[in-house]
């Protein structure tokens, strides 16, 4: 069996999730014998291949490109839309934007036209961008996005929830979808070496990219409300630098801070490892994601209580988490003081996380979907 994996153009230059989805899966589909390939070129002779397997939905304007082409010189295609739910990206857009960011969302109203805006600014700088960009323009984002869908032979989402959201998005149903979990590399998770820092107080750790999306100043403002308590906030994470403003007011609040928030800036797997397993509680208010593997990271090495947001973290998570809504500083101040009261992580859940949500089973249910796409009497019956 040959894929051809595909996605944006600047994948391997801009790094992010669907980066590592892409790469894990692949690693583990070579494990089962499938030969992947990697080429993210609009116009590829997929002619040797058996499937053509494209990876986000939601940011780029080269899947439908990637996915005609694909079906011009018929070929299977299976999409991973990685897509987030647009009423909460929207709530975040009108909420939480800073400097430019805010005067562009008055200047550009409508979502989309903004989503298309970007890309087109994308191209003027990466020139693989450009042309892509200029035809999304002219054809309309959400109907490029709900054609992808209804162009591919199957949809795999991460979670239940995203397959509603992308009926509901694209107002379509025409597509068929399966459920195929995402995974963590638990063997990356294994130090128990400590972690060097002044003082004793207990550890309140928030693991992300610096930026507005992962929302550490509402947590500032939620942590510097609560009741005094002998815990540290520590936050973990490069900066980003394509948010100055909101940089400038995340260092000023560290700076203020009196000792009792501390940034460590990036740090290595085995010491974040050892920063999870000697913290109280583990926090992250983001916005928006897709499932929030970060949570199950930190089960894995021992955090007793965690404070999530959104119902695709849940969807993974279940009880074993306290869910604070973003947008309320109160939500996120009594979440996370009751998660410092009691541990919401189960006895159990590390060892289930590391059986079940990892890159081989992944790997596993999308080659059994492969293999089913490529049955002659296979239909791609809709929902």
């Amino acid at each position: 069996m040959k894929i051809l994996f595909q996605s944006r153009a600047d994948i391997f230059d801009k790094q992010g999730g669907d980066t590592v989805q892409m790469l894990e899966t692949k690693a583990s589909l070579e494990k089962f014998g499938v030969s992947v390939d990697l080429n993210c070129s609009l116009s590829a002779d997929v002619s040797k291949y058996d499937i053509v397997h494209i990876f986000n939905l939601d940011w780029v304007c080269e899947t439908y490109p990637q996915i005609i082409n694909a079906r011009k010189q018929g070929k299977r295609v299976v999409l991973s839309p990685i897509h987030h739910s647009q009423k909460e990206f929207e709530r975040y857009e009108n909420e939480n934007r800073f400097g430019l960011m805010k005067i562009g969302n008055f200047l550009i109203p409508s979502q989309p036209l903004r989503d298309e805006s970007r890309n087109l600014i994308k191209g003027l700088f990466y020139r693989k961008k450009l042309k892509p960009a200029v035809y999304q323009l002219l054809m309309g984002i959400r109907n490029q996005q709900k054609k992808s869908l209804e162009l591919s032979d199957v949809i795999l989402v991460q979670t239940e929830l995203e397959a509603e959201d992308l009926k509901k998005d694209f107002k379509t149903k025409n597509f068929k979808w399966e459920k195929v979990i995402n995974g963590i590399d638990d063997k990356k998770f294994k130090s128990l070496s400590t972690y060097s820092r002044n003082g004793e107080d207990s550890i309140i750790i928030c693991a992300g990219r610096v930026e507005p999306r992962k929302n550490q100043l509402n947590l500032i403002k939620a942590y510097r409300n609560m009741e005094k308590n002998k815990s540290v906030l520590v936050f973990v994470g490069s900066l980003n630098k394509h948010h100055p403003t909101y940089i400038q007011k995340f260092l000023r609040e560290i700076k203020l801070s009196k000792g009792d928030i501390e940034y460590t800036g990036f740090i290595s797997q085995d010491k974040l490892c050892a920063l999870y397993s000697t913290a109280v509680a583990f926090i992250s208010p983001s916005w928006f994601e897709t499932t929030g593997l970060v949570y199950l990271e930190a089960a894995v090495c021992g955090v007793p209580s965690i404070v999530a947001a959104g119902n695709r973290a849940k969807e993974y998570l279940g009880e074993n988490a306290l869910y604070c809504d973003p947008g309320n500083v109160l939500s996120i101040q009594k979440t996370l003081s009751q998660a410092l009261q009691v541990h919401t992580v189960k006895n159990g859940f590390a060892d289930f996380v590391k059986k079940t949500y990892t890159w081989d089973n992944c790997a596993k249910k999308t080659k059994r979907i492969y293999e089913k796409i490529l049955n002659p009497k296979f239909e791609a019956t809709r929902d």
